[in-house]
């Protein structure tokens, strides 16, 4: 795990913080430069992501692993597609979302072709770790995912409206409040020429297996979800895939209207159950793609 100190990085070994798995929360192996999906019809390169002021003025850093000997499950994994030009959006499923701006579309990337795209993109850094070259990344002032910024909407007269129990917890919030912040999720990533696309599963017994849809503006949160996430095992799997859930994670935005929406910040974590939408927007925080999908699996 990094922290920082005074604006430096330190790196503490796995083995202080309990083994091996506290630094392969994000795993790939490192290479130079860009490598190509050898399924991909077409060979593109990543879009250099500038990272904003607002993301380095912020103190937390988590990060990725290169671990060679991890070669079997990880390395075999790869469904990965680069759908590239006026039709990517509607290959990759999105179009229906109301996003149809990007004209490259990065779906599934393999675990080198997402590190690939975090150097190639400047979305963190490289340390040298234990355990092999470690991709870094700022996860902005939250360390942690943020409970008062997460919603989930209240639709009058739904099976979610009589079941949920609505607290200072489950937080509710209005059908009007989420379609304004889903459309500002929606026409920032119509602003994009790229976008990375994650359809994968959860839950292991096949009588509550979910299929989910993250679609994100950098690689290194669809490395996060790859890992958390079971990974499609084959081509076939994804064929004719229609997710049961989709989260639109545009963390780059916030909401300047929060107040007017009465929310508790400019940070949104927004469930439509009924939809089967989720938008996030403000929080660089990596978990809260995860806890938001790991609590539907609970309701």
């Amino acid at each position: 795990m990094l922290a920082s100190t005074s604006g430096r990085i330190m790196l503490r070994t796995a083995t202080s913080l309990g083994g091996k798995t506290a630094l392969r929360a994000l795993s790939a192996r490192a290479a130079g430069g860009f490598v190509a999906s050898a399924s991909s019809n077409v060979s593109a390169k990543p879009t250099v992501y500038p990272m904003s002021k607002a993301w380095f003025n912020q103190t937390q850093y988590k990060s990725t692993v290169a671990k060679p000997e991890i070669t079997s499950e990880r390395d075999e994994y790869n469904v990965s597609k680069t759908l590239v030009g006026p039709t990517a959006c509607a290959e990759a499923g999105i179009d229906k979302l109301g996003i149809t701006g990007p004209t490259t579309i990065y779906k599934n990337l393999t675990y080198q072709e997402l590190y690939d795209h975090e150097v190639a993109n400047n979305e963190g850094w490289v340390a040298s770790a234990e355990y092999g070259d470690t991709f870094t990344v700022d996860t902005g002032k939250f360390t942690g995912r943020s409970p008062k910024d997460k919603w989930v909407v209240l639709n009058e007269g739904s099976e979610s409206a009589a079941n949920i129990d609505w607290n200072n917890i489950n937080q509710a919030t209005t059908p009007e409040v989420f379609k304004e912040l889903y459309d500002k999720a929606v026409a920032h990533f119509n602003t994009r020429e790229t976008a990375y696309v994650f359809d994968c599963f959860v839950g292991a017994s096949p009588k509550s297996k979910h299929k989910i849809r993250f679609i994100h503006e950098m690689a290194w949160p669809q490395h996060f979800v790859t890992n958390m996430f079971i990974r499609p095992a084959s081509e076939e799997e994804l064929k004719d895939f229609e997710p049961d859930f989709t989260v639109i994670n545009a963390c780059s935005q916030v909401d300047e209207d929060w107040e007017r929406h009465n929310l508790h910040s400019d940070v949104a974590v927004v469930f439509n159950i009924e939809e089967k939408k989720a938008v996030i927007l403000g929080t660089w925080y990596g978990g809260e793609n995860k806890k938001g999908i790991f609590s539907l699996m609970n309701y």
